[in-house]
């Protein structure tokens, strides 16, 4: 029987799945077996197989014994194609081929259970009796939330690593994932613009970002679009959405033949609304065009919710890219004797470790302000 692995490194990817995950999992996974003679322990399914597999062993110590045999003779691909399985010893081969993916290959999921300080207590017990040095998580606000409080209440090192497509973590120029999904949107407006000109319509795109207007603004630079709305402008009214129309309206009066409309799905309005903001705008545009003595009567408005086509497809050379530097730069700090718990970042363009709660960087909001700035110079015909 492989003896179970001496004191090894854990990581899990938590929450929403983001392009990259894959290729972060394998350059930490190469860099523990290559560089480092370190064996990796991937967790299934984020903090909910954490969760599960504590619940599984339960403090019991025949338990962690059958769970320690489980592992070490189910390694690699193996242990992969076992759902039953929540902790896997990952090998070269069981992220071989991987690191173009969308999505991760150990799953990820929500985990409303790890609120509960109990819960984390049990998790952090099985992590221990595991032998385990380092957990590494992989995930957006939420999943770094909770890292943060394992950081607090264990002596174990905890290394966080953003990847979100919605790009809101403020102390990072870039999370994992951004890159990807920006291009995602670029291919989907290119689509757009064929039948927007094809039958001089406007075309609504709702787009993710959770609070944040920079996926949005991001693709509307990268694409062409005519129109980016973020939620940083704050709630829409009746009254900003005629604008927005008539400036469409304006344009087309000049030769503009289409328009395609960005708005990102942190957006409010004001009153509050239910629907999805593509739909409510497209209704608002509508009317305006179609109003007695308008122009562009027949103009249509089509509206689209992109959804969770955001999140997939292949990764993009500049996350991959990202997922390497990250991954060497949390080895970095699990490997420190004198380094402490934090989240991998790129600030200045350079990949480095931020403390838990450190201070959002000044310059990103000053670079939505240039970018909102830049796309209202770009499109106005």
């Amino acid at each position: 029987m492989i003896p179970f692995p001496d004191s090894p490194v854990a990581v899990l990817c938590s929450g929403g799945d983001a392009p990259g995950m894959n290729a972060f999992l394998r350059a930490i996974v190469r860099l523990g077996l290559n560089r480092h003679k370190v064996p990796v322990l991937g967790i299934r399914g984020g903090y909910r197989g954490l969760v599960r597999a504590a619940k599984q062993v339960n403090g019991e110590a025949d338990e962690l014994v059958r769970l320690k045999q489980e592992i070490t003779a189910n390694t690699g691909n193996r242990g992969l194609i076992d759902a039953k399985m929540s902790i896997i010893q990952m090998d070269h081969a069981s992220v071989s081929g991987i690191m173009g993916k969308g999505g991760t290959i150990l799953g990820s999921a929500r985990c409303l259970d790890f609120h509960k300080p109990e819960v984390r207590r049990s998790a952090i017990q099985l992590l221990e009796n595991l032998g385990v040095r380092a957990l590494v998580v992989a995930g957006g606000d939420g999943s770094l939330t909770g890292a943060k409080l394992l950081a607090e209440e264990s002596n174990l090192k905890i290394i966080g690593v953003p990847s979100t497509i919605d790009n809101d973590l403020q102390f990072t120029e870039m999370a994992l994932g951004v890159d990807t999904a920006v291009h995602t949107l670029v291919w989907a407006v290119d689509h757009f613009i064929d039948t927007a000109r094809s039958h001089r319509r406007v075309m609504v795109l709702e787009t993710m970002g959770r609070e944040s207007g920079d996926l949005a603004r991001m693709a509307a630079l990268a694409s062409g679009a005519e129109m980016v709305i973020t939620p940083e402008g704050g709630p829409l009214t009746e009254e900003a959405m005629i604008a927005y129309a008539e400036e469409i309206e304006s344009a087309m009066t000049r030769g503009r033949g289409h328009a395609i409309v960005l708005i990102a799905e942190g957006v409010k309005f004001d009153p509050p609304q239910s629907r999805n903001g593509a739909y409510i705008l497209r209704d608002a545009f509508q009317k305006y065009f179609q109003r007695e003595g308008a122009p562009f009567q027949d103009l249509e408005v089509r509206p689209s919710v992109l959804g969770h086509l955001q999140r997939g497809g292949h990764t993009t050379p500049g996350d991959c890219i990202l997922a390497a530097r990250f991954a060497e730069e949390a080895w970095k700090a699990i490997l420190d004797p004198n380094g402490s718990n934090g989240i991998t970042a790129l600030q200045h363009n350079k990949a480095t470790i931020v403390p838990f709660g450190c201070p959002d960087l000044p310059e990103r909001a000053l670079s939505s302000v240039a970018m909102d700035r830049l796309h209202d110079d770009l499109s106005s015909w």
